[in-house]
C-alpha cells in the first residue's frame, strides 16, 4: 500500500466521493482521473476512476470491473447509504434555476380587472412593435445579475454599463456572448491598460517642461487595509501613479522614504518640483531622507486628508 499524495488525500477527504477511502490509489494511469487502484477490502487491483470504484464496491454489474467478493450484505447496505448521502449532497450543491418574475404584470392586471382571460387576450400592435415582454424579461435578467453577485446598485449609473446595452440593442450582433472570466482578466484588461497609458503619455511628456508635484497620503479602504497613494499633479491635472499596501508593514520614516524615492525616480528626479505629504512626524522625518536626492524638490507638509485639499495645496504652491 503506497502513501497517498496531498492531492489524493484531498480527493479522498472529499465528501462528494466518499468511497475513495475504501481503496488505495497506487499510481496515476493515462490521465483523465484514472488510477491503478487496489481495493482495501478484497485486495483486488484494477484500473479506472471513481466510477469503477463505485461499481466494484456497490456490486454494480456490467460496469467493466469485477465486483468486490468480500462486501457482505450488511456492508453493502452501509456503502449504499454513504453513496446516496454523497449523491444528495452533490444535488443540493448544484445551482438551481429560479424562474424570473412574470412579465407584463400591469397588462395582466388590466385584463383581469376587465374580466378578460389573459390567455385569450390578443397582443396589440404597439406591444409587438416595442417588445414589451422582451424588455421586461431583459430587465429581470439584469436585475438578477445584480442581486446574485451582490453588485452595488450605483453600478447602474455607470455610463459604460448603459453604453454597453445601448450598443448591443442598436447593432445587429446575432449570437453575441459577453466576455468571460478569463478574457476580462487578461486580454481586455491588458488592452485597456495599454490604451490608458497611451492617453497619459502626452501628460508625461510635459513633465520636463512644466514640472511635477508628487502628492502622497495614507488611508484605509473598506477592507481596512492600510494604503498609501501617490499622485503626480501638473497644470494639466492630477495623474494617479500607484498605491502601496502597508497592511503588514511598519510605516516608519525609512519605509515611507523608500517609496517616496522610488516614485521620484519613476517620475524623474529632475522633473519633481515638490512633494506634498501629510504633516505627521513620520512623514516629516521621511522628508529628510528624501532630500538626499539631488533634485529641485522640497517637502511640503500639510494636515490634509482629502483629495480636494490636495489640489488646494498644490494651487497655493505653483511648481514653476
Amino acid at each position: 500500500m503506497s502513501a497517498s499524495s496531498p492531492s489524493q488525500a484531498k480527493e479522498q477527504d472529499d465528501d462528494t466521493k466518499p468511497l475513495w477511502t475504501y481503496v488505495t490509489k497506487i499510481k496515476s494511469v493515462g490521465g483523465g482521473g484514472n488510477y491503478e487502484i487496489k481495493c482495501n477490502i478484497c485486495d483486488f487491483t484494477f484500473n479506472g476512476s471513481y466510477t469503477k470504484v463505485r461499481a466494484h464496491l456497490l456490486k454494480m454489474m456490467r460496469k467493466g470491473v469485477r465486483v468486490c467478493q468480500k462486501v457482505t450484505i450488511d456492508k453493502l447496505i452501509d456503502l449504499k447509504k454513504i453513496d446516496n448521502e454523497a449523491t444528495l449532497r452533490v444535488e443540493r450543491s448544484k445551482t438551481k434555476s429560479v424562474s424570473l418574475p412574470p412579465v407584463s404584470t400591469q397588462h395582466q392586471m388590466d385584463t383581469n380587472t376587465l374580466g378578460v382571460d389573459p390567455k385569450k387576450r390578443k397582443t396589440s400592435t404597439v406591444e409587438n412593435a416595442f417588445n414589451f415582454q422582451d424588455r421586461e424579461t431583459l430587465d429581470h435578467e439584469i436585475a438578477r445579475m445584480f442581486y446574485s453577485s451582490g453588485l452595488p446598485f450605483h453600478l447602474a449609473r455607470n455610463p459604460h454599463y448603459r453604453k454597453a446595452f445601448a450598443y448591443a440593442a442598436n447593432n445587429q450582433i446575432s449570437g453575441y456572448q459577453p466576455p468571460g472570466y478569463n478574457k476580462l482578466r487578461t486580454t481586455l484588461l491588458q488592452n485597456e491598460r495599454r490604451h490608458v497609458e497611451n492617453l497619459l503619455q502626452p501628460i508625461k511628456n510635459a513633465w520636463s517642461q512644466k514640472g511635477v508635484s508628487i502628492v502622497s497620503d495614507g488611508w484605509s479602504d473598506p477592507q481596512r487595509r492600510s494604503l498609501i497613494n501617490f499622485m503626480a499633479v501638473t497644470e494639466s491635472g492630477p495623474m494617479f501613479l500607484k498605491t502601496i499596501d502597508c497592511s503588514n508593514e511598519i510605516k516608519d520614516k525609512d519605509f515611507i522614504a523608500k517609496h517616496m524615492r522610488e516614485v521620484i525616480m519613476e517620475v524623474g528626479h529632475s522633473n519633481v518640483v515638490q512633494i506634498v505629504t501629510n504633516n505627521a512626524t513620520v512623514c516629516k522625518a521621511a522628508g529628510v531622507h528624501v532630500s538626499s536626492i539631488r533634485c529641485r524638490s522640497f517637502i511640503v507638509n500639510h494636515n490634509i486628508n482629502k483629495y480636494d485639499l490636495f489640489l488646494t495645496t498644490i494651487a497655493l504652491n505653483p511648481f514653476a
